[in-house]
């Protein structure tokens, strides 16, 4: 506990709570349950920001407006441009789902109902489904795997790549621009590097304003997702170029380092509990309610979510001032023994009502519906071709990258399917 002049306030520093620390990024449960245990809320003094940690101050976080996602409200922003010398990313952050007006963004919704209908869904559905099987296609019958290199590096761009209109020649291109975007308002990178991801994303920006013009110039942009989006009209209103590449910008940030991450996490969870597979084998309706819980079982974020105090507010017993940046730490609160007395068992018939796997209040997870058909038609794919399978020498020969911005990123999972045991066998 630290006291300054003006306001008391609970402070932690990196020998409590650091998510760059190769320790941390391998075992992070015994500084979750500490946080959780002894600094529900507190300023980080290094990382200059609020590290918010249980379940019930995250949920109270995120459906609260003062804490807004808009990067613009933090208190180290960069100043925003003057109109004639902002470029693309700038245009499309001003219509962002997280940065507008509570009205706007209701429109916004409204809007972009059409292109998240259940013929546009079930026509991305065969997409997403075509990539897995080709996925698994090239793994064939391997003996031994990688999931990062052969699955989870492959298959989530290219998902969102595809369902946003990218060609299959493009997809590389696209990865770059996606992962960019990503990282252009994080606030724990440095001006350098938020500068260099945004000028990384200006050709991807170029080239959607192109994709969105050639649809404008069709007598019918397509029933496909940009093709809905491009012709969404509501009572007089429609989706300007900077709505739909905000759109797109939000789908990015919401799907791809998720659906990236719960790729290798969910092949390693329920490898690491046979159990919990077989019910899985046994019970396909149960697969949704096994993503969420694998994801928060996995809970692989190093800084999940942030949010910005829009003003000065009494929150969790600590004063937050004005522009201060909180990290809502989704991780930790995945791992609440209060919300989940055994938050350390890997259970995929758990009641998750009221979870926070996909956020919460307004800005709700645009990108869900993309993440959970990913990770179903992988599961479902890797259990029917791979019944065999095991982690390598017992732990997948894991390694993650401990230089990651965000993730505890596993980036080494090899899994031993016995399937030349399995032929002989046959």
């Amino acid at each position: 506990m630290s006291e300054n002049a003006a306001t008391p306030r609970t402070e932690i520093d990196s020998s409590v709570f650091n998510p760059f620390s190769p320790e941390f990024v391998r075992a992070p449960h015994d500084t979750w349950q500490r946080m959780l245990r002894d600094y529900p809320i507190a300023w980080h003094k290094e990382l200059q920001m609020w590290v918010v940690n249980t379940h019930e101050l995250c949920s109270a976080i995120l459906k609260n407006n003062v804490f807004t996602p808009n990067f613009r409200m933090w208190e180290h922003a960069p100043p925003e441009k003057p109109e004639a010398e902002k470029n693309d990313f700038d245009k499309a952050f001003d219509h962002s789902l997280f940065t507008v007006s509570q009205k706007q963004h209701l429109k916004l919704r409204k809007l972009t109902m059409p292109a998240f209908s259940k013929p546009v869904m079930g026509r991305i559905h065969g997409k997403i489904e075509d990539l897995v099987t080709e996925c698994f296609d090239d793994i064939g019958d391997a003996e031994e795997f990688d999931v990062y290199d052969a699955i989870a590096n492959k298959l989530p761009v290219r998902a969102i790549a595809r369902m946003v209109g990218v060609p299959t020649d493009r997809e590389a291109f696209f990865h770059d621009f996606a992962v960019n975007l990503i990282m252009a308002t994080r606030p724990n990178l440095s001006p350098k590097q938020r500068d260099a991801a945004i000028e990384g994303t200006l050709p991807g920006f170029a080239f959607f304003r192109e994709l969105i013009d050639e649809r404008r110039a069709r007598d019918e942009p397509g029933d496909d997702f940009l093709g809905s989006l491009v012709g969404a009209s509501e009572d007089g209103e429609s989706l300007d170029d900077y709505d739909i590449l905000a759109v797109i910008f939000a789908l990015i940030a919401a799907g791809s380092d998720t659906a990236t991450d719960l790729h290798t996490y969910a092949i390693k969870g329920l490898l690491e509990h046979p159990d919990q597979m077989q019910k899985l084998r046994d019970n396909p309706d149960l697969m949704e309610n096994a993503i969420i819980e694998l994801l928060r079982h996995g809970s692989m974020g190093k800084l999940p979510f942030f949010r910005f105090a829009s003003e000065d507010v009494d929150f969790g017993g600590e004063r937050i001032g004005k522009g201060q940046c909180i990290l809502v730490n989704l991780s930790a609160a995945w791992h609440d023994p209060a919300r989940y007395p055994d938050w350390d068992q890997l259970d995929i018939e758990r009641r998750l009502d009221g979870n926070l796997v996909f956020g919460a209040g307004a800005h709700f997870c645009i990108g869900t519906y993309l993440v959970r058909v990913q990770g179903g038609l992988m599961i479902s794919e890797f259990l029917k071709r791979f019944p065999d399978a095991e982690l390598a020498n017992g732990d997948g020969d894991i390694d993650y990258d401990y230089a990651h911005h965000n993730a505890r990123r596993i980036n080494r999972l090899h899994v031993r399917t016995h399937q030349n045991a399995a032929r002989q066998a046959a």
